[in-house]
């Protein structure tokens, strides 16, 4: 009997933990997400929550227009959806409207997460909390992922539909499905590599505009991989060995890559003295070595297809070109506490010298990049007869790819060469960052190939498709090599005056690479190696002493 007046009637066959065990259970499971939630990272927790009340618009004009394609899609077939394949039709109109948000306007969400803090200088907040900048990184990528899923929860339900309406594989969908979340994780990542470049607002203007047409872009190439696979996919492309190693490829280059861009939004919101080059470089060498064991693979399984030399020499020089580009903006001094960390041995010298930030060393590191696809150009080209002898498809067409790896390497060291001296100069009266040197780079390329070019299409050479003016033109040569070979007319002056082009840009910059060779290991003080010592012993305390020899 209760005070109240009421009386309460307990069952005599309940026992205290079958009355309990429901609170229990989820008392635990209470506490459990409650830890779980306090692992999180904080950057992912804030994000998410202003993603989430900030996109709810977005979100609710999604499942409109997937409400109404719905009932319009059903509308304009009629009668005929319940006899014909009317999946494919459908399953467009829901992927258009799934693509547009995580190709567009979650990628351009990241950027703008990122690209507000350097706005409004509310970054050193972040900067002096505990959170390290990869863990920034990571948070500001995790709001973006959190944000795909939902996008997914939202549409993916209509996609799986288009399957009962026949017409639609339900592994197309599922592959569909994951490429454009794929590609969303992807140029989110780039997004906010984009805003992590400048602290100058007009500067950011010009990056968020850029960054728009982007990702515009990137959802017009996306609208035709539903029309692309609907078409000459099916089924039976699933039943294929090609199909299978091709998308591990691809997923394999993707991941690298992420990684690439993810080390350099880090290292550019990393504090000024620590190491930014080192990670970055280590990724963009496997990555290199990545795409020359998948090339060799094919290469091999085409049974020394010459075509395929050709893919990875183009490739592979973008790749280190582009590297190069950037390693080239990086700040020629050392800190402190980058020398403290600087390798110590001869061995380790002479192999790890090259992975330290500078400029210069990034410059030999590209030139070695270079050298080493023309190396296995030529391997390539040297094995072709024994790969291809069985197959009776020796050709003489491998010697293009030579050419191109060999003239690649040349033009790779004198523009790369060439724009480290002119940058070198202007940092005298100004500093350069990484987005000023790849602009720099890009328009030294441009003048190059764009000028000559212009006079022969102006002059009574235009209609030859070569001539000596296109020389010093490292785009067409480029092209002209892949396709036809080594011109005969200019063979000997493109042999003389772009390898002395290169050697003399190579000399030219020996000086610097000799001075940031010089770089010495200096002792940690004694202060520093202190604290060094206790932050070492936090993370890792010690263990219990043994106090005879039978303690385990």
């Amino acid at each position: 009997m209760s005070g109240d007046g009421e009386t309460i009637t307990i069952d005599a066959d309940a026992t205290p933990s079958s009355v309990e065990t429901g609170r229990g259970f989820w008392a635990r499971f209470e506490r459990l997400l409650v830890a779980l939630g306090d692992r999180l990272n904080p950057i992912l927790v804030k994000e998410t929550r202003q993603a989430l009340k900030s996109r709810q618009f977005v979100l609710t004009l999604l499942l409109s227009f997937a409400w109404g394609w719905s009932l319009l899609g059903v509308a304009m077939i009629g009668q005929e959806i319940f006899y014909g394949s009317h999946g494919p039709t459908m399953f467009v109109g829901y992927y258009l409207i799934l693509a547009f948000p995580l190709l567009v306007v979650v990628p351009y969400s990241a950027f703008r997460s990122l690209a507000a803090e350097q706005e409004e200088r509310t970054y050193e907040m972040l900067s002096i909390t505990a959170l390290g900048p990869r863990q920034i990184v990571w948070g500001k990528f995790g709001s973006a992922v959190t944000q795909v899923i939902v996008y997914l929860s939202a549409v993916t339900p209509c996609l799986a539909f288009t399957y009962m309406l026949q017409g639609v594989a339900i592994l197309s969908i599922a592959w569909i499905v994951f490429y454009v979340s794929v590609a969303s994780m992807g140029l989110s990542m780039i997004c906010l590599f984009l805003g992590t470049l400048t602290t100058e607002k007009y500067l950011q203007v010009i990056v968020s505009v850029l960054a728009i047409i982007g990702l515009l872009l990137a959802f017009y190439m996306g609208c035709w991989i539903p029309f692309a696979m609907l078409t000459f996919g099916g089924e039976q492309v699933f039943r294929e060995k090609e199909f299978w190693i091709t998308n591990a490829a691809l997923v394999t280059f993707v991941v690298g890559y992420f990684l690439l861009v993810f080390e350099a939004a880090a290292a550019q919101i990393t504090f000024a003295a620590d190491n930014r080059s080192t990670r970055l470089r280590m990724v963009m060498l496997g990555q290199f070595a990545l795409w020359t064991a998948w090339m060799a693979f094919a290469w091999i399984e085409s049974k020394a297809e010459p075509g395929v030399l050709s893919v990875f020499a183009v490739f592979a020089v973008l790749h280190w070109a582009v590297m190069g580009t950037m390693m080239s903006g990086e700040s020629p001094d050392l800190s402190l506490r980058v020398r403290r960390r600087l390798p110590r041995s001869t061995l380790g010298r002479v192999f790890l010298t090259w992975f330290n930030p500078g400029p210069c060393t990034g410059f030999m590191f590209a030139v070695a990049g270079l050298l080493g696809v023309l190396l296995m150009v030529m391997v390539g080209y040297v094995a072709q007869p024994i790969v291809a002898a069985s197959s009776n498809r020796y050709t003489s067409n491998p010697e293009r790819s030579v050419w191109f790896a060999f003239f690649a390497l040349c033009y790779g060291t004198f523009f790369l060469g060439l724009g480290l001296l002119l940058i070198r100069a202007i940092r005298k009266v100004s500093p350069v960052g990484i987005l000023t040197a790849l602009l720099f780079q890009c328009l030294l390329v441009l003048a190059f190939s764009g000028i000559p070019a212009i006079i022969q299409m102006m002059s009574s050479y235009r209609n030859q498709d070569y001539s000596a003016l296109q020389v010093i033109n490292p785009v067409w040569t480029s092209a002209y090599l892949l396709d036809k070979g080594l011109p005969a007319a200019e063979s000997a002056l493109l042999m003389t005056l772009v390898p002395a082009a290169a050697l003399l840009m190579f000399v030219l910059n020996l000086p610097g690479v000799v001075r940031e060779l010089r770089y010495v290991r200096l002792a940690a003080p004694e202060r520093v190696a202190e604290e060094d010592a206790e932050m070492a012993a936090a993370k890792a305390p010690p263990g219990p002493t043994r106090t005879s020899p039978w303690d385990e």
